[in-house]
């Protein structure tokens, strides 16, 4: 049997608009740690309380394990004391992702999120198994990435529910899944009252997961001052002007949503050119922006100003 945890996880609520870290390089491939400083000040100064690292969007199959710890050191000691911490367990093997979740808790993460292995098919006892593995390190809040559309990995409400009896410090799931809408009314009808359900894919479902009873997004960090704009209209005015705000900000996610690397990509050329960081480099393999997607990304930041 794993261990139960001893003492009940700390309570904050997980929601909101949580932005996703993009890793910094230096233009030979480099980590750029002052980077990811900066772009983490940047975050708190837009009134950021809730930070995410690292997730699709931050590359993080190209990076050793040393690098994350390293990066997730970096941005926990640039936010300390302002902001909540989400670390993100991605390794695909059960042992590491286990020794993972320990470091991140060692370094001061206040909440945990794991991506279920995928990298081989895996029977759905042993990701059941390796979830078990990682809730059982620290008595943290809990998120499950649900990345259903991205990784090919399924769970039913059932296994879910029945995670959360067992290790009631699991509370959240983010939702990776085309579409959102309708997975998140489920879940909501399935799952206890103080779960919430963040989505993904850049928010791009936002308006109408949000009446369906999502309490967030998990977007990259490159235009979050917009996205904090529609979120708060959309929240204030779900029927009216919350829409309309919205669909502003729709061109810009249709540009960056075409594939992950489409969105690494356009997140980091924003953040470069904005002065939050030194570069937009990019580990290859990954997608190299031409002048037409990078004209596009401006005239669409400058229509939303």
């Amino acid at each position: 049997m794993l261990a139960r945890m001893s003492s009940p996880a700390p309570s904050f609520p997980i929601e909101g608009v949580i932005p996703l870290l993009q890793t910094t390089f230096h233009e030979t491939g480099a980590l750029d740690l002052e980077s990811l400083a900066n772009e983490t000040a940047w975050l708190l100064s837009h009134g950021i309380t809730l930070l995410a690292y690292p997730g699709f969007v931050s590359e993080w199959w190209k990076l050793s394990p040393d690098e994350i710890l390293a990066a997730a050191q970096i941005i926990r000691n640039a936010s300390s004391g302002r902001a909540k911490l989400i670390l993100n367990v991605t390794a695909q093997s059960t042992h590491l992702a286990v020794e993972q979740a320990k470091a991140f808790a060692a370094i001061g993460a206040d909440a945990l999120m794991v991506l279920p292995p995928f990298t081989v098919p895996t029977a759905s006892g042993a990701i059941a198994a390796h979830l078990r593995a990682v809730l059982a390190t620290a008595p943290l809040p809990h998120i499950l990435q649900y990345s259903a559309s991205l990784t090919g990995i399924k769970m039913t409400a059932e296994e879910m529910l029945a995670l959360h009896r067992e290790f009631p410090h699991f509370r959240s799931i983010k939702i990776d899944y085309i579409p959102p809408g309708p997975l998140v009314s489920a879940l909501s009808a399935a799952m206890p009252p103080e779960f919430t359900f963040i989505i993904g894919y850049a928010g791009l479902q936002l308006a109408d997961a949000l009446r369906r009873g999502a309490h967030g997004m998990m977007p990259g960090s490159g235009h979050i001052p917009e996205d904090l704009r529609a979120y708060q209209v959309l929240k204030a005015d779900p029927l009216n002007e919350g829409p309309r705000e919205f669909q502003r900000l729709l061109p810009l996610l249709n540009l960056e949503m075409q594939t992950i690397e489409t969105s690494i990509a356009l997140h980091k050329l924003m953040l470069h050119e904005r002065g939050v960081i030194a570069s937009p480099h990019i580990r290859q393999p990954g997608y190299t922006l031409d002048d037409t997607y990078a004209a596009q990304m401006r005239e669409h930041l400058r229509s939303l100003a």
